[in-house]
């Protein structure tokens, strides 16, 4: 029985390793990011980013949804697609997070582009978030590599529509016109 429990040491002594798997596998080299840039299309076209303090306007859309059109600018990275996330922090509101959401890219003078990026307000009541600042984190993934950029920006509704029970929208034309 002795001779058993030397036995049973030994092996256990040299038939276990005390190296982590993980230090065994190839390196992965350094880690893939790129330059991200959160902004909007100009009405010419042309992608502006933001920048701290720069009004973002608030859009009422269908149903209710309140949302900021933007656009993403991903500089150095080759890509088809690439998903966002968003995690906002409204002054005086509990911040929170928008799940990574899909989006289309194109390339553009040598950067991807996302237009139709939506960074959602829905369940804060409006009159809780116009003329406040918004802290705008986003994140993109795209060819297994990430670019993340922050901004902060106020938080506009120069809109004249007012939304209906029935989720609907009623708008002033400011010209007077009909």
């Amino acid at each position: 029985m002795k001779r058993l429990l030397i036995l049973c040491a030994i092996s256990l002594c040299f038939g276990c390793s005390n190296d982590d798997p993980a230090d065994n596998k190839p390196d992965a080299g350094p880690s893939c990011n790129y330059t991200l840039n959160w902004g909007h299309r100009s009405p010419g076209g042309a992608f502006e980013p933001f920048k701290d303090g720069d009004d973002a306007e608030i859009t009422l859309g269908f149903q209710g949804f309140r949302y900021i059109r933007s656009a993403l600018e991903l500089k150095d990275v080759k890509a088809p697609s690439a998903t966002y996330s968003a995690r906002i922090v409204v002054d005086g509101q509990t911040p929170y997070s928008l799940a990574d959401t899909p989006v289309k890219v194109s390339e553009e003078g040598g950067a991807l582009f996302a237009d139709e990026v939506l960074v959602f307000f829905n369940d804060i009541p409006i009159a809780e978030i116009v003329a406040k600042n918004a802290e705008i984190t986003v994140t993109a993934k795209a060819a297994g590599c990430v670019g993340s950029t922050k901004r902060t920006v106020t938080l506009r509704d120069d809109e004249n529509c007012v939304q209906q029970e029935d989720g609907g929208l009623v708008c002033d034309n400011p010209d007077g016109g009909t």
